[in-house]
């Protein structure tokens, strides 16, 4: 027989929720923002921060070249900030996290 759980009124109890995403070499856009919906749609909401690998980054920065933006030191999409991360090529990790009672059966 399992233990009841107890909680306290009022504190939310969240998972710790990460989704990868291998990204093709020269990805526009519209494939960067498909993984984030992704994620949206996996988890029902909407990423903390975002792990890239190297060249994720700079083809990040060659869009935003691109369309005559600056690269900035502080790099966000949809308002989640971006990281460097020792990932292998083309790797996008979205992490997150959900309240318990949202979660659904999985």
């Amino acid at each position: 027989m399992s233990e009841p759980t107890i909680r306290l009124e009022g504190v939310e109890y969240l998972e710790r929720v990460r989704c990868e995403v291998s990204l093709e070499p020269r990805f526009d856009e519209a494939a960067f923002a498909a993984a984030f919906d992704r994620f949206r749609q996996l988890f029902n909401v909407a990423p903390l921060q975002a792990a890239c690998s190297a060249d994720v980054l700079f083809r990040l920065d060659e869009l935003a070249a691109d369309r005559g933006d600056r690269f900035e030191t502080f790099v966000r999409h949809s308002g989640v900030p971006l990281y460097a991360a020792i990932l292998p090529p083309g790797s996008l990790v979205l992490e997150g996290e959900v309240d318990e009672d949202r979660m659904g059966d999985w």
